[in-house]
């Protein structure tokens, strides 16, 4: 339910209520990057860069989403962004991500409640969750969907190869494929 509060809440047009921030060693390369993989246009008149040449800020649009992107400084930790993009088919979007230079953490995985799933660690180390709905299914039947043996055996693979992806030196995930 919306309160008086939320209902007063103004968004200007193209942003939706919550947009991400991704923050790379070289954005320039993430936008290149981006556009490789999922077709991204970088927003016109956007980039803004410093007095040192850095992007201090940049945005692309992916779809109907906004992605707001700037370059860290070299002192700042790695702050990989996990996101979560959904696409026409996710064997495709996959296959030109890791062709645009993106490292396979999760191969394309059919799961039971109706999408196709994968994961791709980017060249600057963020994690794109690849989402591809082909079917509606209704509550009541997800139980008897997570039933099936080869369900289970999907969600495990899915929630394996996440668990091993985030348990892995930081190097490998951090720095790159």
């Amino acid at each position: 339910m919306i309160d008086d509060h939320e209902a007063a809440v103004r968004v200007p047009a193209r942003y939706s209520r919550v947009d991400p921030w991704v923050i790379s060693r070289d954005t320039a390369a993430e936008i290149a990057f981006l556009g490789a993989a999922f077709g991204a246009r970088e927003t016109p008149g956007s980039r803004m860069l410093g007095p040192d040449g850095r992007i201090g800020h940049a945005e692309v649009e992916i779809g109907d989403a906004v992605v707001l992107l700037f370059d860290s400084a070299a002192d700042w930790p790695a702050t990989p962004a996990h996101l979560r993009v959904y696409v026409a088919d996710v064997r495709t979007a996959f296959d030109r991500a890791v062709a645009a230079g993106a490292r396979a953490v999760t191969d394309p995985t059919e799961l039971a409640f109706g999408e196709r799933v994968a994961r791709v660690r980017d060249p600057q180390g963020h994690l794109w969750w690849l989402h591809e709905r082909f079917a509606d299914v209704a509550a009541a039947e997800l139980a008897a969907r997570f039933a099936d043996p080869a369900a289970q055996a999907a969600m495990t693979y899915v929630q394996e190869s996440l668990r091993a992806e985030l348990a892995a030196p930081r190097a490998r995930t951090h720095g790159g494929p």
